[in-house]
């Protein structure tokens, strides 16, 4: 058995008992969902910062279910905005990296702020095994003058106003890739941070959401496209799971496009290209563009028909240390 078939094994042995002992439950959203997911890897787990030999800025636009308006006020449709940089520190086989969320979900807002640090190993086959950690605050605000209720007091209705709890959070994950195959666990939100909005009534705690994501690089035509099978398992406290699955198609290492499926939700439509440069000392810089379109299957009723996504990626190479000099004098050599 060779290893390209061992390592598809265990990714599907892996895929089994998550999906085993996660059967029959559907996945209530807490974190926002991206379809470019495999663009935006640092979001879902600490330990693929520093990876590989580069420094890397991301940028994520998403507006899900666009121009939705609810029955009264002006509440709109959830958007979600991700900063995220990360750098290798070859020097202690390690990386770090942040990344900011601002997300709006009607009268919710959640803004977050992390700190990873992740280390690495070096395997065979050009392949790097990492684990990472993450420590940051999670600040959850509530409009309570965008609710609406149905009786008059009602333990929820706190009256107009706005109120904001701030807690710390944390994550780990474990990250495996080489230049054909990838695959990574993470759990988030690892403390549960409990937020109180001035009463017994509503609280709200953040629950803990795991992630399993990998693909697989099959490269053909003379190695001029490359086509990834790409998988995504979203989970809420190890009982509730939805599934993001599909492909992408890449050619000459520039243009790309694909196809995936959100259970219980959407079919989706993704392409961007990637472009180069090189500097007048040949160190070449690398951005990358992306746009995915949503098509919304299921409950479109309570929803509008599309969502939006856009990607921005820049990278730029990080040097490697220098050997240490040679001192030499006339009766020592110093190394």
């Amino acid at each position: 058995m060779n290893k390209k078939t061992v390592k598809i094994k265990i990714f599907a042995g892996i895929l089994f008992l998550f999906l085993y002992f996660s059967a029959d439950n559907t996945f209530a959203q807490q974190d926002p969902q991206f379809t470019q997911f495999i663009h935006n890897r640092q979001f879902f787990n600490p330990a693929v910062v520093g990876n590989k030999l580069e420094t890397q800025f991301g940028f994520v636009y998403r507006t899900q279910w666009l121009a939705y308006q609810p029955t009264f006020d002006d509440a709109g449709a959830p958007s979600t905005q991700v900063f995220n940089f990360n750098t290798a520190l070859p020097s202690y086989r390690s990386g770090i990296g942040i990344h900011l969320v601002n997300d709006n979900l009607g009268a919710t807002n959640n803004i977050e702020a992390q700190l990873s640090y992740a280390y690495h190993i070096k395997m065979s086959n050009n392949g790097t095994l990492s684990f990472g950690v993450r420590a940051g605050i999670f600040n959850k605000t509530i409009d309570f003058g965008k609710l609406r209720f149905r009786e008059s007091g009602d333990p929820f209705d706190l009256g107009k106003g706005k109120e904001s709890n701030l807690k710390p959070d944390f994550g780990a994950g474990v990250y495996y890739e080489n230049p054909k195959f990838f695959v990574g666990f993470s759990v988030n939100h690892l403390n549960q941070a409990k937020f109180n909005f001035g009463s017994a009534t509503t609280q709200e705690t953040l629950v803990q959401s795991s992630y399993l994501m990998g693909g697989y690089n099959f490269l053909f035509g003379a190695e001029k496209w490359m086509l990834t099978p790409m998988l995504l398992v979203r989970n809420a406290q190890f009982n509730k799971y939805a599934l993001e699955g599909g492909a992408v198609i890449k050619y000459n290492q520039k243009f790309w496009a694909g196809l995936s499926y959100r259970t219980q939700e959407s079919a989706n439509l993704l392409i961007g290209a990637d472009f180069s440069r090189k500097t007048k000392k040949n160190v070449v810089h690398n951005m990358r563009v992306g746009y995915s379109f949503d098509y919304i299957i299921e409950g479109q009723t309570a929803k509008q028909a599309t969502s939006h996504e856009i990607t921005l990626g820049y990278t730029i190479p990080v040097k490697l240390p220098l050997p240490p000099s040679i001192i030499r004098t006339p009766r020592y050599r110093y190394n």
